[in-house]
């Protein structure tokens, strides 16, 4: 009886490793299916990524460059309004901005020499 013991026991203990060996292949298999899902699922929400940034980065730049040709338009009025001016003007404007800039008021000579 102990022979036929032995080799229920022996035959248990193979039917055990064969189920083991098959859980595993089917882990495996499940574990391959689940990257594959997750790499899929990653390179469309990256491709949806890069789209929003590409569409972002269209948008900004037309936005600046809008910004920048008003800011042309403005700079280029403001020139051409300076322009008109006559000298006494310009000077009297540069005099009142050098006297807020440098120190010691606006004296042409501030040690009082002409």
């Amino acid at each position: 009886m102990t022979d036929g013991l032995l080799e229920n026991i022996i035959q248990l203990e193979k039917r055990i490793q064969f189920e083991v060996t098959a859980e595993r292949a089917r882990a495996d298999e499940w574990l391959k299916r689940e990257l594959a899902a997750i790499e899929n699922s990653f390179a469309a929400e990256l491709n949806t990524e890069e789209e929003r940034c590409r569409q972002t980065l269209t948008e900004k730049k037309a936005e600046l460059q809008c910004e920048g040709a008003d800011l042309e338009a403005t700079s280029s009025a403001w020139c051409q309004r300076l322009s008109k001016l006559d000298d006494a003007t310009l000077r009297d404007l540069l005099k009142r901005h050098l006297a807020a800039i440098l120190p010691g008021g606006d004296h042409d000579h501030p040690h009082g020499q002409s």
